[in-house]
Order: C-alpha cells, then sequence, then structure tokens
C-alpha cells in the first residue's frame, strides 16, 4: 500500500496483532456468545498472557480493528491449516462470529465451530461483559470512482456514492467528499471499494484501507500488494 509519495502508516488500529480462540461457548442456534483466547506473539508462536474469557463482541471489535483471530481446533482435526475468524451478521441483524469459509479444494472439508473445544459454564465470563447492540447499524459499502491526489499522490477528496449492492447499483447519486469523510466510514466497519476505467465502464476491484501519514494526515490507500492497472493513479481524477 505504498504507490503514494510518501510512506503510509496504518491509523492505530490491531492489524499487527494476533489471538488465538481455543474454546468457545455457544447458544442454543449455534451462535457463540463468549470465547477463551489469548493474544500470539506471531515470532515466536507463544502466548503473550494468559488466556482469558471475553465477550463475542470483544472479538468482533478485534476482527473489526484489523486483528487476526484464529481458532485452535480439536484432536483429530488439529492438522488442519489455520482458518480465522469473520464478522457476519446473524438474522436479527446483531453481529457475530464464523469461521471463514474456505473455497476451492478444501471446502470439501467442512470446518466449523464445534472444532473446538467447548468453553463450561463453569469457567468464569467477564465482569464488564458487554450486551450486543440488537439495533446496530448494518454494515454500508461505498464505491470511489474518482479521486482528487495532492503533490504527493495522496487521496485527498474522493468521487463516491453508497451501493446497493442487491441490485449493483447507485443506492443514491454520487457526490464529491473529503476523504476524511471515507476514513470515518472505514473506521465504523463500512466497506470502500476503487472502481477502475474498463471498456465496459467502472469496474470494482480492490478495497480502500485507512492510513495515516507523518504530519497527521488522514487519509486512504489501496490494500494489498501493487496490482498491474490497479493503483490510485489508473484511477478516474476529480476535474477541479
Amino acid at each position: 500500500m505504498t504507490y503514494q509519495g510518501a510512506k503510509a502508516r496504518p491509523l492505530d488500529d490491531e492489524t499487527k496483532r494476533f489471538f488465538s480462540v481455543s474454546k468457545i461457548r455457544l447458544d442454543s442456534a449455534g451462535w457463540a456468545t463468549h470465547v477463551l483466547w489469548s493474544e500470539v506473539n506471531p515470532k515466536t508462536n507463544g502466548d503473550v498472557g494468559e488466556p482469558v474469557v471475553v465477550p463475542v463482541a470483544d472479538v468482533v471489535d478485534a476482527i473489526r480493528d484489523g486483528a487476526h483471530v484464529s481458532a485452535t481446533y480439536l484432536q483429530p482435526n488439529a492438522h488442519l491449516p489455520d482458518i480465522g475468524f469473520e464478522v457476519v451478521e446473524r438474522w436479527d441483524g446483531r453481529d457475530a462470529i464464523d469461521l471463514v469459509k474456505r473455497s476451492g479444494a478444501d471446502s470439501a472439508r467442512s470446518v466449523d465451530m464445534t472444532m473446538l473445544a467447548p468453553l463450561d459454564d463453569q469457567e468464569p465470563t467477564p465482569t464488564r461483559a458487554r450486551v450486543a447492540n440488537t439495533h446496530a447499524r448494518p454494515k454500508r459499502v461505498f464505491a470511489v470512482s474518482q479521486v482528487g491526489l495532492d503533490g504527493d499522490g495522496r487521496i485527498t477528496e474522493v468521487l463516491w456514492g453508497q451501493v446497493d449492492t442487491a441490485r449493483n447499483a447507485w443506492a443514491r447519486p454520487e457526490m464529491r467528499a473529503p476523504v476524511a469523510d471515507v476514513v470515518d466510514a472505514l473506521r465504523t466497519g463500512d466497506q470502500v471499494f476503487a472502481l477502475f476505467p474498463s471498456t465496459h465502464g467502472h469496474m470494482p476491484d480492490r478495497e480502500f484501507v485507512q492510513a495515516n501519514y507523518d504530519g497527521n494526515v488522514r487519509t486512504i490507500v489501496l490494500f494489498g500488494p501493487a496490482a498491474y492497472a490497479r493503483e490510485i493513479h489508473d484511477m478516474d481524477r476529480i476535474a477541479n
């Protein structure tokens, strides 16, 4: 994520933190309510501290902030490849977690949360467990079709709009906005995609993430390694 002139650093988040869930408590519908987890040092593969029981809301927050949260399976499944948790939405609109569904050849091996050790009811639950917000705002999806750049190639403003993913169309007309509006949307959990010009119109491809530059400059950058014809300078520019 370093096409732009100066080297970006992510905003304060959890992207360099790793957690391992060894036990899980499921309700009658199969949704996780609490987990036993510990932070892991990726260099030594050892626990940073003692495992603790936390409500699933803490796991949701960590994932949304960029942390990687993986599962430790019971035998005979311990040899399965590392699979992380992701945030999903329950039928009632509440946030929940589930194991990331694998595609390709691995999809034949069904992996679910019952492969983790159960968290006994006798094990202590946190004294300050948070109650899930039953009126949580659903995650929105936005797309950016044009960008404005400063002299160092950093995004300062965008032409963007909310997307109706069911119809694959704009939910409302695009509007011009400062990049701070996009940063705020990302911080609340919304997804923002870049639209690249093509012979068939603008096509969605890469996803934006928030970043900070030296000098406390807040902006956005494209997630992942460099991609041919899919960088910031390949997007349409906002006309002055």
